[in-house]
């Protein structure tokens, strides 16, 4: 095994490294929950960095975390009072009985999917193309429609560890130890990978 400073294998164990240390940076941030949002822009700003072999260590992260915190949190805190409601909905609806009530319990599942989805790439977008709250969610939801296979490949990797969770209960222990160390940073440098080609077919260069 070549453990030369070039080697394939030394970039991968940096590239580990980066993830861990990017991983316990949005953890740490993100303790307050409110500041989620903010934490979230600046796991993917470092991402984007460590991709471009450049500096992601903490000044990159707090950097970020500071000039998307006003707008992140705002978008972070619309997207909890949404989730709030349609689960404050749900519960009213399952607990009365009345005609059409299958029909709204499908429409308040409906909305929970479309604001999970939305949320897979307003966070990437705001970090891509900084704008105001009304334009990022505008232009989240346009790109969610407009791109929605992708956009669903997104979502399953955001809810993975949730669902392994209700499907596969044994496998608590696994995610207990992988999220904590870098299971988050690795959820992130997914939707990364799948909302840069997004973005890329957005740019003149990019369809040249």
């Amino acid at each position: 095994m070549n453990f030369s400073s070039d080697s394939k294998f030394m970039a991968l164990c940096v590239r580990l490294v980066a993830l861990c240390k990017i991983n316990l940076l949005w953890l740490l941030c993100s303790l307050p929950v409110f500041t989620i949002g903010a934490s979230t822009c600046a796991m993917l700003a470092s991402l984007t960095a460590m991709r471009q072999e450049e500096d992601c260590g903490a000044r990159v992260f707090f950097r970020a975390f500071r000039q998307h915190f006003s707008r992140a949190t705002a978008l972070w805190l619309l997207i909890v009072f949404l989730g709030a409601m349609l689960a404050l909905d749900y519960r009213i609806v399952a607990y009365l009985d009345f005609p059409g009530r299958m029909a709204v319990i499908v429409l308040i599942f409906f909305c929970a999917f479309a604001l999970v989805l939305v949320g897979g790439i307003i966070f990437p977008l705001l970090v891509r193309y900084p704008g105001t709250v009304k334009d990022t969610i505008i232009n989240a939801v346009l790109l969610s429609i407009s791109n929605l296979p992708k956009m669903l490949l997104v979502t399953a990797m955001n809810t993975l560890p949730l669902l392994l969770l209700i499907v596969i209960p044994q496998v608590f222990f696994f995610l207990s130890f992988l999220l904590p160390i870098c299971g988050f940073s690795l959820i992130g440098l997914y939707d990364l990978t799948v909302t840069d080609k997004i973005f890329a077919a957005l740019e003149p260069e990019a369809r040249e």
